[in-house]
């Protein structure tokens, strides 16, 4: 019998393409869910005399995987988060200021890839050369990083549960007053009760007639938000979804020392503004969209 509950994920950066690491880490990951097999189904079309369902023929094969992971930086200033290697192969460059800070930023080109071993009971699913997009949740509660990937196809296997080392992974730290600070949007102190960030990335197995590969395609950000209603005369987010301006976004979470997270879009267009009521308050829900200035500058994830 095969326990629902008795899964693990590592995971590593891979030196080349495609290649599985000598050594992958444990993912403390939340909501998992693995697509073991994905593809198409080609239908062969044969003539027969007779009526009846035909065999199809599988191709294309390639693997997926979901899941989340807490939003905590390592607890040591400089020091890579041990989801670093999930931002990586989300189109983002990790840089890291010694005994000072770690920053994901956006890349365009050379967009690294993961190894990943996912493990329900014995069962081991292996996914080579995988990239993927995230998604940041800020709601009350605990800070999430959710991500989904495609992988090259691995038949699986049958091995025993690895060891499992958390060590790296700090408890996290939950939102709320005295915790998250310093949101502004569009240069104003506002109250945000929600808010998330999508990566936007589009990526694509494409195999061809003599390779297969996950391809990093594009990219374009985008999130929404909600915050608590401001008088028009304070600041009118209609005029401004109206007229297309654009303004800074910026968020913080968690105390200094390795532990704080600071989310930064420099140039932020706000969509379709509404009202909606939460607890008997009325609120702005708004979408947005996270747009770059110079190319590779609409997004920063900073650790400190």
């Amino acid at each position: 019998m095969i326990k629902w509950s008795q899964t693990s994920l590592l995971a590593a950066i891979e030196a080349t393409y495609g290649t599985l690491p000598a050594l992958l880490n444990a993912m403390l990951t939340k909501d998992i869910e693995v697509r073991p097999l994905e593809g198409e189904e080609v239908e062969r079309g044969l003539n027969t005399p007779y009526l009846g369902a035909e065999e199809t023929m599988f191709t294309n094969e390639y693997a997926g995987i979901s899941f989340k992971v807490e939003l905590v930086g390592s607890g040591t200033l400089g020091l890579a988060p041990a989801w670093g290697p999930l931002m990586r192969a989300c189109g983002m460059a990790e840089v890291i200021v010694a005994d000072t800070s770690v920053e994901y930023t956006p890349v365009s080109d050379s967009v690294e890839s993961v190894a990943m071993h996912f493990q329900l009971g014995r069962n081991k699913h292996t996914l080579l050369g995988a990239q993927g997009s995230y998604t940041i949740e800020l709601e009350k509660g605990i800070p999430y990083l959710s991500f989904d990937f495609k992988g090259l196809y691995v038949p699986p296997s049958d091995n025993a549960l690895p060891a499992a080392d958390f060590s790296a992974w700090p408890k996290p730290i939950p939102l709320g007053a005295g915790r998250t600070t310093d949101f502004l949007l569009h240069g104003f102190e506002v109250v945000p009760s929600k808010l998330s960030i999508d990566s936007g990335n589009e990526v694509e197995f494409d195999p061809t007639l003599t390779t297969a590969k996950i391809e990093f395609l594009d990219r374009a950000m985008s999130g929404s938000v909600n915050i608590a209603a401001p008088n028009i005369a304070d600041i009118d987010f209609f005029s401004r979804a109206l007229n297309s301006q654009t303004g800074n976004l910026q968020i913080k979470h968690g105390p200094a020392g390795g532990h704080r997270v600071t989310i930064s879009c420099p140039k932020v267009q706000v969509k379709q503004p509404k009202y909606v009521e939460r607890t008997k308050k009325a609120e702005i829900e708004m979408a947005l969209a996270i747009l770059p200035s110079a190319g590779n500058d609409e997004f920063s994830l900073l650790l400190d």
